[in-house]
Formats: structure tokens, sequence, C-alpha cells
């Protein structure tokens, strides 16, 4: 059984006794004590449904494994019992989030509900007791004896769901405050029908395959699907759910757990140059296929259809019922099969407290700014000027910034360099060395300032400059000492076998040739040569180009930068945090 000896806190449970049913309510707010629930669990999870294992104790406590220390939180977990039978499971969890300047609410969320997961998660009840459950967990919160608390935002849940409705109405009923709205679609591929036959099925596409079960093929699937993901997630100004250091942990352990039974299978989807452009991790349970991680380049975005096709064949070839898919950021075309679209809910209750009320009211506002942004017509134009107008008049005394922190050990990769290219090194000496129509060139093509340009090399900033085809195409600066981030509002200071990369410009006409990650290449040699061995690098989410060509440099994305900033005060903080990374931004 996983050990959760590790996850911290020791409170003894309590135990609350519904008046209104004849059932015995647990809560279990002790890390170490879910596995002692696990076999309770594992039974509950098979008598109640398809597959046991994404809803049972070995994905959830595995995740709390990993994401509990993460999120600062504490298991919440309820069990009913009658007669001394376990009959539900409220797999919850507890932890305080920041709403506001010095205002803190403590929420109940449900576990697994961050990173991989699975399509949808509920409250697991044995069919006949959901109303009981349901009106205990409501008197539980609701009571006079009940144990603080702000908010509970349960999502994915599963829709339907008996024992979700009889939650959501008996909380609205006490005079808590509850919404509900979709959050997100599964697509299931069903794989056994009268429709379907075998021969039906999509014939086997060569350019899809699956990792290895070894330990080192496994880790490369993994570094791709990583990558692919943080592409992808940036393409919309959103942080990846795979690629942080919490979400890297739990798909190693899922790997080390799962690869050798033959559940795992981590797929991917290779181009015509041998590139891999779309993952997916499948997980085997029970009766289904499920894809619990998948990502796509988003400039091959019918990869992932194709990748995601040849996956249901092969799930419908081990005799798997159906196919489960949570996608990633990308919109995706289904499998060209029987598809039903399954929707998940996200249900929120607010609590009379003051925290509670303030949540509540900031839910209000960005659904609304969020619906403003969406609709048609000439009432939500106005909404929409009205609100930028608001954030610009607020952008005066507050702001906020959030960027990807990169890091690369500068070990040179073999990257492959189109014909033509030539990367070398520009120091002033050089530039001046130039002709004056070719040093006009230099800066028409590339966009620079003469003036700053000197400004850099005075300081004693490294800069490589390529040519390709004889014409300036790009060029990348790195610092070796102090160097102001406007978008931070600070120095970063690297140290001393450390550099900065903050300057990687390539000329429009010569984009999409690999001339990035070519002078990428090129600068980590020269630094080794001078004693440096790290690099590290600040990317806006919207810059995919530059995620792109540091992600082909090996470079890897250890958090989100974040600056806030309201009248003078201004905060940096580094999510999640890391020591090596925190001393390069002066974060103490």
């Amino acid at each position: 059984m996983l050990d959760m000896s590790s996850v911290a806190g020791t409170a003894p449970p309590h135990r609350v006794f519904s008046a209104a049913v004849a059932l015995a309510l647990e809560v279990i707010d002790d890390p170490a004590r879910l596995s002692e629930l696990a076999p309770d669990w594992e039974a509950l999870t098979q008598a109640t449904g398809e597959g046991g294992l994404l809803r049972g104790p070995a994905w959830s406590i595995l995740w709390f494994q990993h994401y509990g220390p993460a999120l600062e939180a504490r298991p919440h977990v309820m069990v009913g019992r009658v007669d001394g039978r376990v009959v539900a499971i409220a797999p919850f969890y507890q932890r305080v989030v920041r709403i506001g300047p010095g205002v803190k609410a403590t929420e109940i969320r449900l576990l697994g509900d961050a990173g991989p997961r699975p399509p949808a998660l509920d409250l697991i009840v044995l069919a006949g007791h959901e109303e009981a459950f349901a009106t205990a967990v409501a008197d539980s919160f609701t009571s006079a004896q009940a144990l603080p608390w702000d908010v509970l935002d349960f999502a994915p849940l599963r829709d339907p769901s008996r024992a979700r409705a009889y939650l959501a109405e008996r909380l609205d009923a006490t005079g808590r405050k509850v919404d509900s709205q979709e959050a997100g679609m599964t697509i299931t591929v069903t794989l056994v029908s009268a429709a379907l036959s075998p021969d039906s099925l999509p014939p086997p596409d060569p350019h899809a395959g699956v990792y290895a079960s070894d330990s080192p093929s496994l880790a490369k699937g993994l570094t791709a699907l990583r990558r692919l993901s943080r592409l992808e997630w940036t393409s919309r100004d959103e942080a990846s759910p795979y690629a942080d250091s919490v979400g890297t942990r739990m798909l190693d352990a899922l790997l080390k757990l799962h690869g050798p039974s033959g559940k795992l299978r981590l797929a991917r989807f290779e181009d015509k140059h041998g590139e891999v452009t779309a993952a997916a991790l499948i997980l085997d349970d029970g009766p289904r296929a499920v894809c619990v991680a998948f990502a796509v380049d988003p400039e091959h975005v019918a990869d992932g259809t194709r990748l995601l096709t040849a996956e249901a064949r092969a799930a419908a070839e081990r005799g798997l019922r159906a196919l489960d898919i949570v996608t990633g950021a990308a919109e995706l075309e289904p499998p060209p099969l029987p598809v039903t679209l399954r929707r998940s809910l996200r249900l929120r209750a607010f609590n009379t407290t003051a925290a509670g009320a303030l949540a509540r009211t900031y839910s209000r506002f960005r659904k609304r700014a969020d619906a403003a942004k969406e609709a048609p017509g000439a009432a939500a134009a106005g909404a929409r000027a009205a609100w930028t107008r608001i954030r610009d008049a607020a952008t005066t005394v507050a702001g906020y910034e959030r960027l990807h922190l990169y890091r690369g050990e500068l070990w040179t990769r073999n990257i492959g360099s189109p014909d033509g290219l030539k990367v070398q090194e520009l120091g002033q000496e050089s530039f001046d060395a130039l002709s004056e129509l070719e040093r006009a060139q230099v800066i028409e093509r590339l966009e620079l300032d003469e003036g700053y340009c000197r400004e850099k090399w005075r300081r004693g900033d490294v800069a490589v400059l390529a040519m390709l085809g004889g014409r300036p195409a790009g060029i990348a600066w790195c610092a070796r000492s102090a160097v102001m981030v406007p978008e931070i509002g600070r120095e970063v200071r690297p140290g001393t076998s450390e550099c900065y990369i903050h300057d990687v410009f390539v000329s429009p006409d010569a984009r999409g040739k690999n001339v990035a990650p070519a002078m990428l290449e090129d600068l980590a040699r020269r630094l080794r040569q001078r004693d440096v061995y790290r690099a590290w690098a600040l990317i806006h989410p919207a810059n995919v180009a530059s995620t792109r060509a540091f992600e082909k440099a090996a470079y890897a994305s250890i958090g989100d930068v974040i600056h806030a900033r309201v009248g003078p005060v201004d905060k940096l903080v580094l999510r999640p945090p890391d020591p090596e990374g925190k001393k390069l931004l002066g974060i103490s």
C-alpha cells in the first residue's frame, strides 16, 4: 500500500452523525489514515461502476502524495457508513487560498482536480444511498458544529450524478449560494457496437507508435509529452497541467507504478521528419482505456486526431469497450468512429462568511467579464469597451505579468541547421569592422538599436549572429552580469557560471527554418568555452515561437514568474518555488 507518512499531518479523525438519516459520516483529515481506508474504498469503486483504478485509492492517494504538499492541502475525505459498512465516499481535500489583499478563503475541493486527471470525478455512492449521503454531507457543512469553510469548489464532476444533484439541492435549501457551469468535455469513442466490426476499424497508421516499456524509452516519451503540452497551453496563455515540477513527478510515478504491469501506454505520432507532434498517456481501467494526458503541437492539430484514432484501434484490439479522451488546449476533431461527447460540471457553493461572500462576488464579476468577451452584438461590444476602460484605468495603479522561467544546461545537442546557415559571434569590434552598408543591413533586418547594442557590449554581453544565404537572419544576446527586466520591474542576477539570455530575434523571412535553435546551440558552445554551464530565460506565454526554439534546444520550464503590482507595492513570486530560480530573481 502507498505510504502516506511523508505527507505531514497527524490530527485525530472526527465523526459527524447526521440527525436526518441513519448514516454515520466520518471525516478523515489525517493523510496516514487514507491507506487504512483503501480496502473499503477499492471495494466500493468496484461495486459502483466500471473501472476502479481512476476512482479508487490507488489514483487518489498517489495524486495527494504529489499535489498535497504543493497545494498545502489536507485530506477532507468524507466516509458514509450504514451499520459499519462503507456505502459512500466523498474524496475531498481542504486548502487555504488568497483571494485578495489580506483576504484568505478555505476551500473544499475534489482529490485529483489538478494536473493529469481522469475524465470526471464524483462522489462514490452505493446505489440507493445517494440522497442519504448527500444530506449527511450537506448537514456536516451547514450545522452549528461544522468545520470552518468558505467555498466548496468541485470540478470536473461527472454528469449526470444523483449524489451531486442531491448535494446541490440540499446546500441551496440552507441558504448557501450554489452555482454550476460546464467544466469541459470528454470524447468517448465507442469500440463495441452493432455498427462497429473489426473490419471497420481504421487501418494502422505508420506514423503512430508506442514507446517501449523500459525506463529510458518512457522517460524520452514523457519529455516529448511535456514539451508539446507547454507549446499547446502557451498558445492559450495558460500554464500546462503536466509540465511543472509537480506534474512531472506525478507522471514519473505513474510510469513506475503502472508501466511494468502493461496497463499504461505512452503513444506518439511522428511527422515525416521523425519529430514527435502528438503524444498521449493511456491507462487501461477495467473495460475502458482512458487518456489521462494528451498534448499536440498547435501547428499540427490534425496529427492529434490521427494518434487518437490509432489508439482507439489499439484499445479495440486489446478487447476494451471504449476510449475516454481528456483533451488538452487544442480544439481537436474526434476520431472517425462512433463518438459521444460527455460534459462535466463545476459545482460551487459559497458559505455565509465574509470570505465566502467576497469569493462569490469575485466569481460573479469574472463570469460576466468572460461572457462579455465572448458574446456578440452591440451590448457585448459596449460591455467589452467598458471593461477595457476599467482595465486601462486600473493599470495606472495595478499591474500583473506572468512569464515562464526556462533553464538550460549548456551541452551541445547537435541540432540540425538549414543549408546555408552560418552562426558567428558578433562583438563590438567585429560589428565595427563591417562596412557601412553591412552594418545598416544588420540593423535593419534584425531591428536593432545601435546605441543599445553598444551599451550591451560595454557591460560584457555575448551575441551571436546568424547569416542565411549571406543575409542577416537572426541574433541572440546573453548577459553574464545583472540585467534589468522591465516586465518584472527588477534585475536578474546570474551566478558566476551562469548567464541570462534576454533577446533572441529572427528576421521574419527566416522564421520557421530552425534559425533560433541553431543560434542557441552555437551560443551554448561558446559559453562553455567561457566556463558558463547554465543559462536562464524568461519567455512570455504568448510567445510560442520562442517557446518552441528553447524547447528544441533542450531548455526546460521550471515554473511561472508572477509579478503583481498594486499602487506603490509590488510582489514577485515563482510558482512552483525553485531555489536556484529564486536566487536568480532575488526572491528571498
